[in-house]
């Protein structure tokens, strides 16, 4: 009875670890265009996200070239990609708001429009420069 479990158990874990492997790649492999997406990992409960996912929404308009994905911490998905993104880029947190500008840069925390916002939009403009810069070649 006890190697049944135990089997069960690490058969369990394999099936966690895949289904993990398989939706973080299938969310990198469903962005349209990492070099103009902003990732945005956010909490629900979190004031700063708040207004993080604010001003993103109020920005939005503006810059229509850029993608916005958006994770929810909270839920296991999100927090997969959380981890995933975090080792990836080599940043040492487990804070939110978490932004990735373009899979290269990153914001961490969100104070307000005039100052991290503004970071953003420095983020932002670097990354449609960027592109619009492999695009000519």
């Amino acid at each position: 009875m006890t190697k049944k479990l135990s089997i069960f158990k690490k058969l369990s874990i394999l099936f966690i670890c895949l289904i993990g492997i398989f939706s973080v790649t299938s969310c990198e492999a469903n962005s349209k265009n990492p070099d103009t997406e902003i990732i945005l990992f956010y909490s629900p409960t979190c004031p700063h996200c708040h207004k993080a996912l604010e001003f993103l929404d109020k920005i939005t308009p503006e810059y229509k070239d850029i993608t916005i994905t958006k994770y929810n911490t909270s839920t296991s998905s999100g927090a997969n990609y959380y981890f995933h993104y975090t080792r990836k880029l080599n940043i040492n947190t487990t804070a939110v708001p978490l932004a990735i500008f373009g899979g290269k840069n990153y914001e961490l925390g969100f104070g307000s429009e005039e100052t991290t916002g503004q970071k953003y939009l420095t983020h932002i403009k670097e990354m449609l420069s960027t592109q619009q810069k492999s695009e000519t070649k």
